[in-house]
């Protein structure tokens, strides 16, 4: 039982230790405190209202339910892609980095 004790203490150190390394790497000049002191202000103005978070409606697109849960159109396609297909492409792009470094 005691053993169990000192492994998760042993792992909430290493996950701490990790978790400052990482904030020490993204330290804001100002210090952390500033900071969040700056974060707090900006929480509770009007800089962040709802308002000027939603999305615009140029980015939102409404799908009917039949489309989300539809695995497309059929196509009669091989699963998988063959070799020749395979050294057809290979030489395309071969030809296409040449075709690149001799500019």
């Amino acid at each position: 039982m005691t053993g169990a004790f000192v492994g998760g203490f042993v792992s909430v150190l290493c996950a701490l230790a990790i978790l400052l390394v990482l904030l020490a790497g993204r330290r804001p000049e100002s210090g952390w405190s500033d900071w969040l002191r700056e974060s707090l202000a900006a929480w509770r103005s009007d800089e962040l209202k709802g308002a000027d978070l939603r999305p615009r409606r140029s980015d939102v697109r409404d799908t009917p339910v039949e489309d989300i849960f539809s695995l497309g159109a059929p196509e009669d396609v091989p699963a998988y892609a063959r070799p020749e297909e395979l050294v057809a492409r290979l030489d395309e792009v071969r030809g296409h980095a040449r075709s690149m470094t001799r500019r």
